[in-house]
């Protein structure tokens, strides 16, 4: 019980630390239990260690006892083919029985002092729980409080949607989700994908090279034109930083944009949770001040993605939901971009109407998106037209506040981009599916239903079955309540096709598809828009 003695140490030396117990003193009482969670978060961890060390030295234990088998079992081996058995070879054969039976010995003696090790290390921190230690207390003194808690929600969302599917194998998941992409796809083939053919505005590529700006002047702003024309754009970044640019004119140039342009600001800031990049520029060749917000591009922009709970909203006078940690990022940013935004305006010909545009991808654009709607809401910067474009826009507004936005909010999506399509609630709607063809039985569903009934009906070609599978088993996997959606008037853009205006029911489930993550890319978002206009011409 050396670990639960080590430990007792520390929590006894923490009372004389802080000079005695003193229950009248909240903030004493507060250092005690801190500390204590210190020492409960230092056994957890031991508890981790304990496991990869006994991990690594059962690993060199079994090694070592094969090499010594070898070495006796090869010479014996040898020797019967030479000369056929006899007692030299038997005697080896003795040895090598008694090292396998001591290396069954030491392997056993590994459990069980690697079984009583971490019994003693479970009875310690439960010890100190009872005592009140504090929960990642040790996390809390590493990162902050924000991110510590950011952390522990996205850790207990994993765990319980891991938690239904720990009973399937992987391989078993895989395989039911490309059923799963096997049914919608024909569901596709058969119906169609309905819309009303569009026009895009006509400067969404200039919008989204602002976008794809936030990503900085290190050469990723100038993937927008993809890799075969990164070197051309950082040579543009080169030339503008020679003549004396700064961070924001270099990422200009390096996204492509041309024309008058005045930074206002670039913030390129990784750490802070909930604090996307962005850049405030004057963009005097079109007449008004643009707002870029950055994609996910750190740990902490992808911790704001993942904490995706719903969190209430108030819009307009009503009561919705929204992505919980976009909502968070839309909060922090907002008075310091108000701020930006003004000093943006004074720089405006003061004869030309006054606009402002936000836009972003990704991260970016959800974030964006709800910043146009917390700006429209309370009347920000009267007189002043506010517009928001929002490339591959995450699920950020239930159904009644993103149709909402589409006055002043255009989201734009590609093909099966997984983004536009993701959620808390779609992810477990994926998980529902995949656990329906897994064992359809159990759910309601015929045996012709399952993942290989599935895939052989998809090998031989026949999409009519399984679209009419799909409609029977969509409705039986899209059940989870908090749906949430890309804000604003949505429209689709496809390979040789007309932009269509889609409502929010066709991005209501994820798309199992090849494309679906490359679909995502700036690249991508670029080169659909720019096809879209080549087709108006």
């Amino acid at each position: 019980m050396e670990g639960y003695a080590a430990v007792e140490g520390v929590v006894e030396a923490v009372p004389r630390a802080q000079g005695g117990f003193d229950h009248s003193r909240e903030h004493g009482n507060r250092e005690v239990t801190k500390n204590l969670g210190v020492a409960k978060d230092v056994v957890g961890l031991g508890n981790h260690g304990v496991t990869v060390g006994f991990g690594i030295a059962r690993f060199a234990t079994m090694a070592g006892f094969g090499i010594a088998s070898a070495c006796i079992r090869k010479p014996a081996e040898f020797m019967e083919r030479a000369a056929g058995p006899n007692a030299v070879s038997m005697g080896l054969k003795g040895v090598d029985s008694v090292v396998g039976f001591a290396r069954d010995v030491t392997h056993g003696c590994q459990d069980l002092a690697e079984t009583i090790t971490h019994v003693s290390l479970d009875v310690t921190k439960a010890g100190l729980s009872a005592a009140g230690a504090e929960d990642n207390a040790l996390l809390r003194m590493t990162v902050g409080d924000e991110i510590t808690e950011a952390v522990t929600l996205v850790e207990a969302m994993v765990s319980r949607y891991s938690d239904r599917m720990a009973h399937v194998p992987p391989q078993s998941l895989l395989a039911a989700a490309s059923a799963w992409g096997a049914l919608q796809h024909a569901s596709v083939a058969v119906h169609g994908r309905s819309g009303e053919v569009v026009v895009l505005n006509e400067h969404s590529e200039r919008w989204m090279r602002f976008a794809a700006a936030t990503m900085g002047t290190a050469w990723f702003a100038g993937l927008v034109e993809g890799f075969a024309g990164s070197a051309s754009a950082m040579m543009r970044a080169t030339t503008i930083r020679e003549q004396g640019g700064g961070p924001g004119d270099t990422a200009l140039a390096c996204a492509g944009l041309e024309g008058r342009i005045q930074v206002v600001k670039f913030e390129e800031r990784t750490k802070e949770l909930y604090a996307p990049g962005y850049l405030v520029a004057v963009d005097h060749t079109v007449g008004c001040v643009v707002v870029a917000l950055r994609g996910t591009s750190s740990v902490t922009d992808a911790l704001t993605d993942l904490v995706c709970e719903p969190a209430p909203v108030q819009l307009a006078g009503h009561d919705g939901m929204a992505h919980g940690g976009m909502l968070r990022a839309a909060q922090h940013l907002d008075p310091v971009l108000a701020a930006l935004v003004e000093d943006g305006l004074s720089c405006l010909d003061s004869q030309v109407p006054r606009s402002v545009v936000i836009c972003g991808h990704s991260l970016g654009a959800g974030v964006a998106a709800l910043l146009a709607a917390l700006w429209r809401d309370r009347g920000y910067l009267p007189g002043v037209d506010i517009e928001c474009f929002a490339f591959a826009c995450p699920q950020v507004l239930d159904a009644e506040l993103a149709m909402a936005q589409s006055n002043h909010t255009t989201s734009l999506i590609v093909g099966d981009d997984l983004v536009p399509r993701f959620s808390l609630a779609t992810a477990q709607d994926l998980q529902e599916a995949m656990l329906c063809l897994h064992d359809p039985e159990s759910h309601g569903l015929h045996p012709s239903l399952s993942t290989g009934e599935v895939l052989q009906a998809q090998s031989q070609g026949h999409t009519e079955r399984l679209a009419a599978a799909y409609a029977l088993v969509r409705p039986k996997v899209c059940t989870s309540e908090g749906r949430l959606f890309p804000a604003g008037r949505l429209i689709h853009l496809l390979p040789q096709q007309a932009p269509l205006a889609i409502t929010g029911g066709a991005l209501d489930e994820l798309i199992i598809a090849r494309e679906m993550g490359s679909s995502h890319m700036p690249r991508a978002y670029l080169v659909a828009i720019q096809n879209a206009a080549a087709a108006e011409v």
